[in-house]
């Protein structure tokens, strides 16, 4: 019951606790979610996203509440003594007129020049008099006003349309940007993690080295004491133990130090618990190859910056069209004002630029950072192309080296068995043990670091494609 309890727990805990060995898909899963660009990259696109949601909501009208207090100096007046002239004189002309048609009606006569002239004077006098004195204040000096204003847009040359369109184009790049960051950290992480697969290698090669040094030392140690062996042949295997000792070591703090790296690029504290004991896979497959670059992460991101390019050039297409709204208008506290406006209005509006200097600069402008970007895409397509092709040769250059230092490095097993062999019947000394053992160290090395060189290659050729996950398909 109490083991059936542990089994659980431990089951419970997330893979990187309890040193349990941690495989590439799990590394690959976390660094897509936590590395510390892919936070900064999901910003972005919500932020674009909701920015596109935004224009969704351009076609709805505006509504505006207007509302300010305004005191003027001195009340407002109306300007009668301006026009006093002008109103006296025709009214006169007009009175005048009209007493002339009454004379006429009473007496069947016209009246005479100097009857008339009377009549003239007479009403400029009475008019005159009539005529109120100054300006008259209106109003008062302060005025509350306030409404409600709407606008709708009716017809705006489809800038709205492009707008939103723009808008989605943004949110796709800002995906597509995303998915490179995490192309970028899946591709870091492998390498990474290849590099600790080469160094747990190269490790317990190196351990089995030092146990073999150790056993020679041990060996001369008899020797001397058989008085077979003269001492100072013996500082020969205690130096090619200690040098041996010392390359363990080096190599574990390598192992630390890819250990590090491998936490930050996943996204990982760096004293959190992380352990990886497998070894290269020596029986590593070659991949098919296609030479596609059609998914690759910069070409779509390229791509992405296209579209946008073009979405701002018909934008700035759009310009020069009229906008067309309706718009309304509710007025509240007119009463104060100095004149009474209506209580309500309704209409059209028409809004067309005629004439603008910086539009024919802005969609050249448009238009050359759609040029600029086809030529971006062209040359980092060819680009792509040929690294695909070179690592693709590389790929098979390192699987043909790789199996000739394997025969190599199996040859030098072979040779320090019996280079071993004849010290132990005194054909052969302990330095030549040790050349024979350093031989086969540098063996196993070239043998490891051609076998890392071509994993790592493997895993750039699938990064290139855009697909660099699939390197889990060798390497779990």
């Amino acid at each position: 019951m109490r083991q059936k309890i542990i089994s659980l727990l431990l089951g419970s805990l997330p893979f990187f606790g309890w040193c349990q060995n941690t495989a590439l898909t799990e590394i690959i899963d976390r660094a897509r979610q936590n590395n510390p660009a892919v936070p900064i990259a999901k910003q972005s696109l919500s932020t674009r996203e909701n920015l596109y949601q935004s224009t969704k909501n351009n076609y709805l009208p505006k509504v505006d509440v207007l509302a300010g207090y305004n005191y003027l100096g001195e009340k407002t007046r109306l300007n009668l003594q301006g026009e006093k002239n002008n109103v006296v004189n025709y009214a006169t002309g007009e009175l005048t007129g009209s007493v002339g048609q009454l004379y006429q009606q009473i007496t069947g006569n016209t009246p005479p020049p100097a009857l008339q002239q009377q009549f003239y004077n007479t009403s400029h006098n009475i008019i005159s008099a009539l005529y109120p004195d100054g300006n008259p204040e209106i109003g008062k000096q302060g005025s509350l006003l306030a409404g409600v204003f709407v606008r709708q847009p009716i017809y705006l040359g489809g800038k709205l349309k492009v707008a939103q369109e723009l808008a989605s184009i943004q949110a796709e790049s800002g995906r597509y940007n995303l998915e490179n960051v995490q192309d970028v950290a899946t591709y870091s992480v492998a390498v990474e993690y290849i590099q600790i697969l080469y160094a747990n290698s190269m490790i317990a090669m190196q351990e089995k080295m030092v146990q073999a040094q150790q056993k020679n030392v041990a060996y001369a140690q008899n020797l001397v004491k058989a008085d077979i062996l003269p001492p100072y042949m013996k500082n020969w295997a205690d130096v090619a133990e200690k040098q041996a000792q010392t390359t363990l070591q080096n190599l574990q703090l390598s192992k630390e130090n890819s250990l590090l790296a491998l936490k930050s690029a996943s996204g990982m504290e760096l004293s959190d618990e992380l352990k990886i004991d497998d070894k290269l896979e020596e029986n590593f497959g070659v991949p098919p190859f296609t030479d596609s670059g059609a998914k690759n992460g910069d070409i779509r991101v390229l791509q992405g910056k296209l579209r946008e390019a073009e979405a701002a050039e018909k934008l700035g297409g759009t310009i020069g069209k009229p906008n067309i709204f309706a718009v309304g208008n509710v007025q509240l506290f007119r009463k104060e004002l100095p004149i009474i406006l209506p209580p309500w209005m309704v209409g059209v509006e028409m809004q067309w630029t005629l004439f603008d200097a910086e539009k024919k600069s802005r969609n050249l402008s448009a238009k050359a950072v759609v040029e600029e970007a086809s030529l971006l895409i062209d040359q980092k397509q060819k680009v792509t192309d040929l690294a695909l092709a070179t690592t693709r040769n590389r790929i098979v250059s390192l699987k043909a080296q790789t199996e000739t230092l394997d025969a190599a490095r199996r040859e030098t097993y072979t040779t320090t068995e019996m280079v071993r062999k004849r010290m132990e019947n005194s054909l052969s000394s302990i330095k030549d043990v040790n050349d024979a053992l350093q031989l086969q160290y540098e063996a196993e090395k070239l043998y490891y670091t051609s076998l890392m060189a071509l994993q790592t290659a493997v895993a750039t050729y699938y990064f290139l494609q855009g697909n660099p996950a699939q390197i889990t398909q060798h390497i779990p």
